[in-house]
């Protein structure tokens, strides 16, 4: 017998059958197999050579080889079918032959070098078919040393395999490193991973093997770092789809301490759009899932959730980066959205993204608008696969920002891009919940869903079109939106229904029909707040179809070129368009006819608003502008012979208020006084020969004067949209005269006011002659209401004052008019550059300030009589309530309904069915009503409101919302509100820049300033926002409370964007820097007590302001608030960023510059941002002396925190520190500082009207800003000037602060409580060596020692407001503490052992004294300290047992006590009847009153400051009870933690 047949038998004895040209059948189980021919060979020595030349010539064979390498046949019980047991996955459950053999020990090392011998014979021979790669005899060969149970031969395994690494190709190299985790033995890894990590750098085509394999091996920390950088610096030129792998690999390789390394250099080196590009152009075939970007935020997304640590150090690295917006900032963005969606690290994400949004404006960190559209924009499948965290970020910006704010736009930005570039999905989620944001009735959160809305619209109509049912929803709940905001909901509803046909398609018109029927029924209602809705609406309706883009016919003409069918289609849209624009405004027309003059007024106004926005179509506006126009002239403008036809003068008729005596034209006011009518006045004026205005005037309800403004504003821009904003044609309204009351005589007695009945003329009698002291219209002719002579002014005011209350009141109603009408005519004339226009214009203005201190004076003279003067009640301007529209107002008892005018008829007498039976047309208020509508108008007169009858089951008296007296006594006390606004255009006016010369520059008066400025300051602050300003969400007025918005229907500041408001501003912003130069110089030329300015009296200034006597300084005073509030508010808008605004930035620095001394416009042209910045920090600090009283000193101080938070990297803290003491203090952190102490000290007038708020301003500047230390400064304050009134000073004031008082003790101990901690928080901790380190936390925790223990030094009136603050800073001091400060001392314990304890037991006495305080919370029973005690509590022990575990890692437990705290008052006296009488062991201490005592047994008093034993003294005389607990320890530090 051979060897081969010996082995045969030997094999199949052992239970394997060898079967010749065929796969080998197993018969027994492997393990038994294995067994049996090892005990063969054990016996018989030679057999195992034997066998191991039987399998070598069994491998030999390239035919066969394969039958031993697959898994082999099993025999079945029978015996009778051989076949292949698989599993239910197909794997084979049985080995292949040579497998089988490698668990034999005597033959495994042998078979093992031969298997890796035959690998270079199959070399080249097999092919790269990927497809064919499991059925290849290489990977076969390699297959059969995975996973074995054991190998003898490791080492030699290791070493033979990576010998074959260096001559096999590629292909199979891939397959050697990718089986090494399976095949090597842990012993070898180290030796591998070096081998691995050295062919990085030399086969890049092999990185993703080696990546996976060395991730699946234990390599040492140094070989990892070495691959991490070999992979950094191959990823700028690494393929694409490599990426993802490389990425998960370096994060899941990186630890704790070398993370931040590592995620900085990622951030530097991957170029995320260079991969967005390159595999945009590579495969266009594979799922938006599947390219490379989106495999590598998965990837980093897989990491981030799963390595705490990682999360830290990114979060750490983005909240301190300083580096400028780039590639990295994309990769941020991605990162804080997977974070986000950790619940834990929420709020933690929500506050670097407020920082990061709310930058100051020179930081190049800041995410602008621009910057997360424009990502959202290029990296679309990235931000589809992260939707839910960018929505979830989006809607809580939506939430929290304040109207008109950074954070708000940013949050504009991200919906508007995610909706334009992600699919349908996303689009449903995002219009469903702008939907629930307007729905949620927030102010803020409606405005900005509101504009999210629109702007999608604009730019995504298509897109946005399926969606539309979610904003069709929303016309439910409109009535309880503002006018702006419905205004919004109408332009974007308005552009969906009109899509399909801008493009001359005319299916699917239902969306236009009903929002048709809609808007048709809210114009026929009879409450008055349903029909502003409907006349928003159908004039946003009208603005989408009479638009400029709508209707186009000369430009499709012109493409058709003139007859061609190419513009057939387009033609017919526009007719169709033209048709319905023009049967919108028809029923717009026709439901005025049964309306209310008010009604007509918010018609024209809205009409206006449209005009101005460019939003109606030439053709349109033409016919508009012809009827309006015509009906004005008709209705209220006249002669002078005109009115003598029409009135009963002794003479010539006297006109008030003409600027040119040979203008003939005047407005007739008197002719449409609502009050004049109901007194009966009207029949006495005019002659019997006139004809009744009825005839030509629509009879409807209140007041014709009512539109009058409105009507004024449509014309005007109307004329300017036609004629290239020229106003020559109306320009005589410019200078005509009023015409505002009859000559009514006086002087004779008058009957009772409260008796007079309405439409009795005998109540009042014509003057006898033209020129008769009591003619009241000779008294009010010509300009004696503004007259400048300001004496003889008041005596005609203290005079009119003293008529009878029935010609006062119909004098109120025609000057609230006037007022109204010259502040249209200052809008309408103001940007008109002709030298006479402006003229004009600033004489109207002077006009306007005196009108309307006569306008008040009057209104507080009728305060209490019957008849007190309101505009609405009087019809002057649209009702407040929301009460029937359709009820008349009827002065003074008038009745509301009657059939005839001279019959009146009880609204109670008529009942419902006989409206239906008879075939009358009720007449109210002048309207003929209809059947239907005088059902409604009796209902609503009989029944009580709901809300009014509840109220006054319960007994509360209901809150007037209409024009009762609370509201009247509102427009006593300031009427400005409920005039027309001032628009952007009036503001012009201040601009000095087109002027033609200065000697014939008309001069404002600071009454005409004052007025001007008022209303620029309103709409300043209304709209820009302040920088980082913390206010509360419903702190915001109501809609349409706003300033000067309840006569304006349509209000242009309301209605605009931050952003336009301030491009309008823009212009003059240096104009108004040199009103306030001219303002200050003038106060400071009539009062002598401030300095003047060199450069504000060396310079020739030109005059800007007219003074005519003394008393005019108070009014430029008032000027001066006004300019220092409105560029204060300026420099601190929150949309001056560097990257969107910087051209915008730099115009404000250097308009601020120019006003400074030697500083010209070629100067200013090569000057950088820095540059400017000190020039205008310069300039605003020169200004100062100027200031009388502090409140202006305070503006001053805003002022420069905001320019010098234009330059943050100009005077950097390293550059301060290597200046000298001098140089500090001329910084411009330094002249803060001292600024803000100048103000502390009162050097200005008026320090005692210093609010709490603004207190805790000069405090926190003049710390932080100190230029040589600001810890050190903080110091000072809480141990020598706080404890000054407290001491008992002479009138509780301290002699180093001024301000400092017991009534001001409480807003400036907040202020350097918060400080502290913000200095603390901020402080660079890593930065500090241990000595300096120790020394910055003495420092800390003495000052935070001395804060506390002020506290046990309060009076009882003072403990207040003061123990709640202490509480609240001690929370955020003990925070700080636990997570920045007790980690720092733990590096360094074991070098400063004395000096870490002495921190640890100063420190120990504020949490005792916090303590106290929270137990005195509930013996005072203060809800507001009791609300701040359980989390201090809760950080309280937090910090003790972070104490614990700092002893315990440094080995001296021995060193402290953990013990129950003794109980103690707010002053510190032990409370006798709660001292434990035993101590309470350990396992049932309560952990809210533990403590860790840090002295010894001779420290244990409080104010023994002595310094405690040695740690090494004390560890000897640690407890076994002391160790014991330190697990327990460690648990509730660990719960601690998750909470």
């Amino acid at each position: 017998m051979n060897s081969s047949q010996r082995c045969r038998q030997a094999i199949d004895s052992c239970g394997v059958d060898i079967v010749e040209d065929g796969l080998p059948i197993q018969k027994a189980p492997s393990a038994l197999f294995r067994y049996k021919l090892s005990e063969a060979i054990r016996e018989d020595e030679d057999l195992g050579s034997q066998l191991g030349d039987f399998l070598d010539d069994l491998l030999s064979n390239h035919d066969s080889i394969s039958l031993y390498l697959d898994p082999m046949s099993q025999a079945q019980p029978d015996d009778t079918e051989l076949s292949t047991v698989t599993d239910v996955a197909g794997i084979p459950q049985t080995e292949s032959l040579v497998r089988l053999m490698l668990g034999v020990d005597a033959l495994q090392t042998r078979l093992i070098s031969t298997l890796l011998e035959k690998f270079p014979e199959y070399i080249g021979d097999e092919g790269n078919d990927e497809e064919a790669g499991a059925t290849k005899i290489s990977a076969k060969l390699l297959r059969q040393l995975r996973w074995l149970d054991y190998v003898i031969d490791s080492s030699g395994l290791t070493e033979k395999l990576l010998e074959t690494l260096g001559f096999v190709p590629v292909d199979m190299q891939r397959e050697i490193i990718l089986a090494l985790p399976d095949i090597i033995s842990d012993s070898d890894t180290n030796e591998v991973s070096k081998v691995l990590a050295g062919m990085l750098n030399e086969t890049p085509e092999l990185m993703l093997c080696i990546l996976e394999t060395l991730g699946s091996l234990e390599c040492s920390s140094g070989l990892l770092q070495e691959a991490r950088s070999s992979v950094i610096s191959q990823l700028l030129s690494a393929e694409p789809i490599d990426i993802p792998v490389m990425m998960r690999f370096l994060l899941q390789s990186v630890s704790s301490d070398v993370a931040t390394p590592t995620i900085l250099r990622i951030r530097k080196r991957l170029d995320l759009e260079s991969v967005v590009l390159a595999s945009r152009y590579q495969d266009r075939s594979k799922d938006i899932d599947q390219t490379p970007d989106v495999l590598i935020f998965d990837a980093i997304a897989t990491c981030l959730r799963s390595h705490k640590h990682l999360r830290d150090a990114w979060l750490k690295i983005i909240s301190t980066d300083t580096d400028d917006v780039g590639s990295h900032t994309t990769l941020d963005i991605v990162v804080l959205l997977i974070i986000h969606q950790i619940t834990t690290y929420t709020k933690r994400v929500e506050s670097i993204l407020r920082n990061k949004i709310d930058s100051v404006s020179s930081q190049p960190t800041a995410y602008t608008p621009q910057l997360v559209e424009t990502t959202i924009q290029k990296f679309p499948a990235v931000f589809s696969t992260q939707f839910a965290a960018l929505l979830s970020v989006s809607s809580w910006l939506i939430r929290t920002s304040s109207l008109g704010s950074q954070g708000s736009r940013v949050a504009q930005a991200i919906v508007v891009g995610a909706f334009g570039a992600m699919g349908m999905f996303q689009r449903q989620e995002i219009s469903g919940e702008l939907a629930v944001h307007i729905g949620s009735g927030n102010l803020n959160e409606v405005d900005t869903a509101t504009r999210i809305y629109l702007e999608l619209a604009q730019r995504h109509p298509r897109e946005l079109r399926p969606f539309a049912v979610f904003i069709k929803g929303l016309l439910d709940y409109v009535d309880n939106l503002s006018i702006d905001h419905i205004r919004s909901i109408f332009d974007t509803l308005g552009i969906l229904s009109t899509l399909n046909n801008s493009s001359g398609s005319a299916q699917d018109d239902s969306m236009f029909n009903d929002l048709y029927i809609y808007v048709r029924k809210q114009l026929s209602s009879v409450y008055s707040k349903y029909n502003r809705i409907g006349v928003v609406g159908t004039v946003s309706l009208l603005r989408q179809l009479g638009g400029e883009n709508s209707l186009d016919t000369a430009r499709v003409e012109e493409a058709a070129g003139g007859s061609s069918t190419m513009a057939t289609q387009p033609q017919a849209a526009n007719i169709q368009a033209l048709r319905r624009a023009v049967q919108l405004l028809e029923m717009l027309m026709d439901s005025g006819r049964h309306q209310s003059w008010t009604f007509v007024s918010m018609t024209y106004d809205e009409l206006a608003h449209i005009v101005e926005t460019k939003g109606l179509h030439r053709q349109l506006l033409t016919w508009l502008h012809e009827n309006v126009s015509s009906r004005f002239a008709a209705q209220f403008l006249s002669d002078i012979d005109g009115l003598a036809e029409r009135y009963v003068c002794p003479g010539q008729p006297s006109v008030a208020l003409s600027l040119d005596e040979e203008e003939t034209t005047v407005l007739d006011i008197f002719n449409h006084n609502g009050d004049a009518a109901g007194y009966g006045m009207h029949k006495l004026a005019k002659r019997q020969d006139q004809p009744e205005d009825s005839e030509s005037v629509p009879r409807l309800r209140g007041c014709m004067l009512a539109c009058l403004p409105s009507l004024l504003r449509l014309i005007q821009v109307c004329e300017k949209a036609l004629s290239q904003n020229s106003l020559a044609e109306i320009d005589a309204l410019l200078v005509c005269g009023i015409f505002l009351l009859p000559p009514i005589d006086i002087a004779t007695p008058r009957t009772s006011f409260v008796s007079l009945e309405p439409g009795i003329s005998g109540s009042f009698t014509i003057a006898d002659s033209s020129s008769s002291a009591n003619n009241a219209s000779r008294l009010l002719a010509g300009n004696a209401l503004v007259d400048v002579n300001e004496d003889e002014r008041r005596a005609l005011l203290d005079s009119i004052c003293h008529w009878q209350p029935e010609l006062r009141r119909i004098l109120c109603s025609s000057l609230y008019t006037a007022a109204n009408w010259i502040r249209e005519i200052v809008n309408a004339f103001a940007d008109q550059n002709t030298e006479e226009s402006r003229a004009r214009v600033v004489q109207r203005v002077n006009q306007l300030a005196h009108i309307e201190a006569d306008l008040e004076a009057l209104a507080v003279s009728l305060r209490g009589n019957a008849g007190e003067f309101h505009p609405g009640a009087a019809g002057l301007i649209p009702e407040l309530s929301d009460s029937l529209s359709a009820r008349p107002s009827v002065p003074f008892g008038g009745q509301a309904l009657r059939i005839q005018p001279s019959t009146p008829i009880d609204a109670q007498a008529i009942e419902p069915n006989e409206l239906h039976s008879s075939g009358l047309l009720v007449e109210a208020g002048g309207l003929l009503l209809s059947q239907e509508d005088t059902r409604k108008l009796v209902s609503g007169t009989i029944d009580m409101q709901p809300a009014e009858a509840s109220m006054k089951k319960r007994g509360r008296k209901r809150k007037s919302g209409g024009f009762g007296t609370s509201t009247t006594e509102d427009f006593a006390k300031s009427l400005y509100p409920f005039l027309r606004e001032l628009s952007f255009s009036a503001f012009q006016i201040l601009d000095l820049s087109h002027e033609h010369s200065a000697e014939h520059r008309p001069l404002l008066s600071p009454y005409g300033l004052w007025v001007i400025l008022r209303e620029l300051s309103a709409a300043v602050s209304s709209k820009l926002v302040r920088r980082a300003e913390k206010r509360h969400l419903w702190a915001s007025k109501p809609p349409g409370l706003q300033f000067g918005t309840l006569a304006t229907f349509s209000s242009n500041i309301a209605s605009s964007t931050a952003s336009k408001m301030f491009a309008n501003l823009l212009p003059i912003f240096p104009s108004l820097l040199a009103f306030l130069d001219c303002c200050l110089e003038t106060r400071a030329r009539y009062c002598h007590d401030v300095s003047m300015p060199d450069r504000l009296s060396s310079r020739n200034r030109p005059r800007l302001i007219s003074i005519d006597a003394p008393d005019d300084v108070a009014t430029v005073e008032q000027c001066i608030d006004l300019l220092l509030q409105t560029v204060s508010t300026v420099l601190h808008w929150d949309g001056l960023q560097i990257g969107s605004e910087h051209s915008s930035l730099v115009a404000i620095l250097s308009a601020l510059a120019r006003q400074g001394q030697h500083t010209d416009d070629e100067e200013l042209a090569d000057m950088e941002v820095s540059a400017l910045v000190r020039r205008s920090f310069d300039y605003i600090l020169g200004i100062a002396p100027a200031v009388a009283v502090s409140s202006r000193a305070l503006d001053i101080l805003r002022m420069l925190v905001a320019v010098r938070g234009f330059a943050p990297l100009y005077e950097t803290k390293e550059e301060v520190c290597c200046m000298g003491a001098e140089q500090r203090n001329n910084t411009m952190d330094g002249q803060i500082s001292s600024f803000a102490q100048r103000v502390l000290n009162a050097e200005w007038q008026g320090s005692e009207s210093l609010k709490p708020v603004d207190l805790e301003y000069l405090v926190a500047q003049h710390i932080t800003k100190n230029p040589h230390d600001s810890m050190q400064l903080a110091y000072e304050y809480a141990t020598q000037i706080l404890p000054g009134p407290l001491q008992g000073t002479a009138d509780g004031v301290d002699k180093t602060l001024a301000v400092l008082r017991l009534s001001t003790f409480a807003p400036c101990y907040k202020a350097v409580s918060q400080t502290l901690a913000a200095l603390v928080q901020n402080a660079k901790l890593n930065e500090l060596s241990g000595s300096d380190l120790l020394q910055f936390c003495s420092v800390v925790v003495d000052a935070w020692m001395e804060l506390c223990r002020i506290t046990q030094k309060l009076n009882q009136s003072m403990q207040r407001s003061v123990l709640h603050l202490a509480l609240r800073s001690g929370y955020t001091m003990t925070d700080v503490f636990a997570k920045t400060i007790i980690p720092r001392l733990d590096a360094c314990f074991f070098a400063h052992r004395e000096e870490v304890v002495a921190v640890l037991q100063r420190m120990q006495k504020c949490t005792r004294i916090l303590q106290s305080i929270c137990n005195h919370s509930k013996v005072s029973k203060d809800t507001k300290l009791q609300s701040a005690v359980p989390q201090t509590k809760r950080k309280l022990e937090q910090l003790i047992f972070q104490v614990y575990m700092l002893m315990s890692n440094n080995d001296s437990l021995g060193a402290i006590d953990l013990g129950t705290l003794k109980h103690r008052d707010v002053h510190g006296q032990l409370v006798g009847s709660q001292i434990p009488r035993d101590q309470l062991e350990s396992d049932s201490e309560s952990l809210e009153s533990l403590d860790v005592s840090m002295a010894s047994e001779s420290e244990q008093s409080e104010d023994n400051a002595a310094a405690p034993q040695r740690i090494t003294e004390k560890a000897r005389r640690g407890n076994g009870r002391a160790i014991g607990s330190r697990n327990k320890i460690g648990k509730r530090i660990e719960l601690l933690q998750r909470r």
